[in-house]
């Protein structure tokens, strides 16, 4: 029978996931001189021009953050600011040839990576735990809500 202490070991479980998963992001993006919230950004900026309030909503994180990592990216040369025909104080931030390939690099090795994974784990294991992480999120945010 599951109790209360199984659920808490599930959290603990998950913690350290995630921690393992945020060392290796960050072990990926160090070889392309970022970091794993760069490499996010850059990524998210990748999939289509975005302003920065819409960057820091798909990631989950303030608009004060994204500016700074946006501006520090700016002036590294990974992105650039281009007018907004939909709002004058708010540009659309997009990727640089040098960003693209940066985000590519990057990429790459998240992919060797990830291969590497597989050959541990089946694919039905992937979508097991995919399946069984997107219950237990749904599960959690329906009990905020209430």
């Amino acid at each position: 029978m599951t109790d209360e202490t199984d659920v808490e070991r599930l959290y603990s479980e998950l913690f350290e996931a995630a921690g393992a998963g945020r060392r290796l992001g960050e072990g990926i993006a160090a070889r392309a001189g970022q970091t794993q919230a760069r490499w996010q950004t850059l990524w998210t900026i990748g999939a289509g021009s975005l302003t920065v309030p819409q960057i820091a909503r798909r990631l989950g994180v303030s608009r004060q953050h994204t500016l700074r990592l946006t501006n520090d990216l700016a002036r590294e040369g990974l992105v650039e600011l281009v007018p907004n025909p939909d709002h004058k104080t708010s540009p659309l931030i997009e990727l640089t040839p040098a960003g693209q390939e940066t985000l590519a690099e990057i990429n790459t090795a998240a992919g060797e990576s990830n291969r590497a994974l597989l050959r541990e784990l089946s694919e039905d294991d992937v979508a097991q735990l995919r399946s069984l992480l997107q219950r237990f999120t749904a599960i959690v945010k329906s009990s905020e809500a209430g």
